[in-house]
Formats: C-alpha cells, sequence, structure tokens
C-alpha cells in the first residue's frame, strides 16, 4: 500500500474511534481502499502470468521413458 494511503487510513481510523467521521469520509475511505486492492490484484495477477510463461515444458514422453 502507498504511503498516502497508509496515513490516510490511520487519519480514518482516528476518527472513527473519535465518532467524527463523516459519510462523506466513510465513502472516500471504501474508495480508495477497493482501488488499492484492485491495483494490488492486478499486479499479482501479471505477475503470476508472467511466472508461468517463463517456466520450461515438462517433456512427459521423456519422463515416462525414464521409468519403463
Amino acid at each position: 500500500m502507498s504511503e498516502v494511503i497508509s496515513s490516510q487510513i490511520q487519519i480514518w481510523r482516528q476518527k472513527c474511534r473519535d465518532s467524527t467521521i463523516t459519510q462523506a469520509e466513510m465513502k472516500e475511505a471504501i474508495a480508495a481502499i477497493r482501488k488499492e486492492r484492485a491495483a494490488c490484484s492486478e499486479k499479482s495477477t501479471v505477475s503470476r502470468a508472467k511466472k508461468a510463461t517463463a517456466k520450461a515444458p515438462i517433456d512427459s514422453d521423456a519422463l515416462l521413458g525414464e521409468l519403463f
């Protein structure tokens, strides 16, 4: 998570504890957190796809040939 979002979350948490957070701020917090999670999920998907394509194909015939 970026430093900006992390610091803003701390501010929102404090306002929740103090019961001073407004409904608009709550909506802003939810939108920011969702956006950050979506971005992280997208990065993770791309990373997994790169790792999957980087692996060498397995030669199953050669593996089976070694058994017999």
